[in-house]
């Protein structure tokens, strides 16, 4: 995604169309990286939205260096910066919901090979989903952003241990959940052949 450099000077200059046609532009990647971090649909559009605010407020730092930056790299920076700070804002809230209940969710038995693949990719996300927020988010920066555990402790203001213990932790919640859900399954398709 690189968007024209006269889609973004007209950003600049608060042109109410160019930022619609920007945000729709922006809207999947910017909704992909929400879903990571966020279990609930309020909070990814909420984050997304606050995200987007943010792009728009910042556009002409952009436009001074974008030829160093990808403009998909710039943005992909700035909403896992404004979901850093709402992670640390909600600390309070966050402790005190640390666990949450599993929720219980039926899927149709595959028939079709592509259908698996999406309710196997499904039931990984909602694993993910699943996690402890410390956890899901130490996961998320680690395996799927690609950033350090240093990077992590300096983002999320805790040790590097710590985030490597939260990573471990996540891990095995979703290797014990999966197997789970898919020996469940097993023994349903088992029980359904015979």
């Amino acid at each position: 995604m690189s968007p024209e450099r006269e889609l973004l000077l007209r950003c600049k200059k608060d042109d109410r169309r160019a930022h619609h046609e920007l945000y729709s532009m922006c809207y999947h990647f910017l909704y992909s990286i929400c879903r990571r971090y966020y279990v609930n649909q309020e909070d990814r559009m909420s984050a997304l939205n606050m995200a987007f605010v943010k792009i728009i407020a910042n556009i002409n730092l952009f436009l001074n260096k974008e030829k160093e930056v990808p403009f998909e790299l710039w943005i992909r920076r700035i909403t896992i910066n404004y979901i850093i700070d709402e992670f640390r804002r909600n600390k309070i809230y966050r402790e005190n919901h640390e666990l949450r209940d599993l929720q219980d969710s039926e899927y149709l038995h595959p028939n079709y090979d592509p259908a698996l693949e999406r309710a196997k990719m499904e039931e990984i996300l909602m694993a993910i989903d699943n996690l402890p927020e410390m956890n899901r988010t130490v996961f998320n920066l680690f395996v799927l952003d690609g950033y350090k555990h240093e990077e992590i402790a300096g983002m999320l203001k805790i040790s590097a241990n710590t985030s490597k213990v939260h990573l471990h932790r996540a891990k095995k919640k979703l290797q014990e959940f999966l197997e789970h859900e898919w020996s469940k399954k097993k023994v349903t398709s088992n029980f359904m052949i015979q």
